[in-house]
């Protein structure tokens, strides 16, 4: 989670969903916002399965489309509060995580911090958002704003308000459950005291399949106003060793 509430009017004033044409009739009947997470809990590997997650070991590649590889990047989590996102891009490594809850941030001189106004930031956070199961721990509430359409399939879309940061919505599919979208605020300046611009970033989740008793999505695909931004899995393992210098700055 970061930085102060000032954009969470950008993802509270955005909460008209358009409605195209379904593949799925559209849900009946009452759900609450706890009631659709303790689905989404089950249907990603079950309770018992996310309490005796201790790590995640995560490594891919990046692309835009109908592009080569851009570069590479690792995600880490370590319970209870650790996890760090490395990504190599411009032939330089960027490292941003929580080493046991506090903030670390490094780079490269010239490594890439964005591509296409996507940034390490906000791709820390589309991974971190995978790796939650005690939503109390990290927010003041978690309230269901209804039906949205994500690919022409109905999901609910929740809105996360963090004790910390801004504000996330989240989309789960009406008939997996599985997380399939999170609208992000990102703000950037180009120089230190410089004008902040502030904009969404929506993320796209697919090709669920399961690690060792969870399931993780192999296609993440970021979008911002500038383009988007492509992330393929090429191999995850849960609750294998991860050597504790990787949460830390270098």
């Amino acid at each position: 989670m970061r930085r102060a509430p000032a954009l969470t009017v950008l993802l509270v004033l955005c909460c008209c969903f358009p409605t195209f044409a379904q593949k799925a009739p559209r849900p009946k009947g009452p759900i609450s916002a706890s009631e659709i997470l303790d689905k989404n809990i089950a249907a990603t590997g079950g309770l018992v399965a996310w309490r005796t997650l201790q790590t995640v070991d995560a490594h891919g590649s990046f692309h835009v489309p109908s592009s080569t590889s851009l570069g590479d990047f690792d995600f880490y989590y370590k319970a209870p509060a650790s996890d760090a996102f490395h990504s190599f891009l411009n032939q330089g490594l960027t490292s941003i995580g929580h080493n046991d809850g506090t903030r670390f941030f490094d780079s490269d001189a010239g490594a890439a911090l964005a591509v296409n106004w996507i940034t390490v930031d906000i791709l820390e956070e589309d991974w971190l958002a995978l790796t939650e199961s005690e939503f109390e721990q990290h927010y003041t509430r978690i309230e269901l704003l209804g039906l949205a359409t994500v690919d022409r399939q109905w999901a609910y879309a929740l809105l996360f308000t963090p004790k910390i940061g801004d504000r996330q919505r989240r989309y789960y599919d009406c008939q997996s459950f599985l997380l399939v979208r999170m609208d992000s605020a990102q703000r950037t300046r180009t120089k230190r005291d410089g004008v902040e611009h502030a904009y969404e970033v929506e993320t796209y989740y697919s090709d669920y399949r399961n690690f060792g008793g969870i399931k993780f999505p192999e296609h993440i695909e970021a979008k911002s106003p500038a383009g988007s931004l492509v992330l393929e899995l090429n191999s995850l393992h849960i609750n294998r060793p991860v050597n504790d210098s990787v949460f830390r700055k270098k």
